[in-house]
């Protein structure tokens, strides 16, 4: 129980001491709101793109499910919907594939 009450009490340390001490900042830190989620995401996906053990097929599944999803959000600007059926096509390849 201390474990989960020391991990509550830290995260709610990281989400409410920034604007507690950085409000007069506040202003310096608004471009994060519109290009975080995007770094993040680019972040992930490098990760998941580069793995220690490379093997062809895995690695052409995720460059299509990559593609498909780049297609899907400059389509629809919807960044759930090209997330969401961009992670469902690469687990429809992996699952349904020769």
């Amino acid at each position: 129980m201390i474990e989960i009450l020391t991990a509550a009490f830290a995260n709610f340390l990281t989400r409410f001491l920034p604007f507690i001490f950085l409000r007069k900042y506040a202003n310096r830190f608004l471009f994060l709101k519109d290009d975080f989620p995007v770094v993040l995401l680019t972040i992930l996906t490098l990760y998941i793109i580069f793995p220690k053990n490379v093997e062809f097929q895995a690695l052409s599944y995720q460059l299509i499910a990559i593609l498909v999803t780049v297609v899907l959000h400059l389509t629809f600007k919807k960044a759930l919907v090209s997330i969401f059926l961009g992670s469902f096509f690469y687990i429809f390849l992996l699952n349904y594939s020769l």
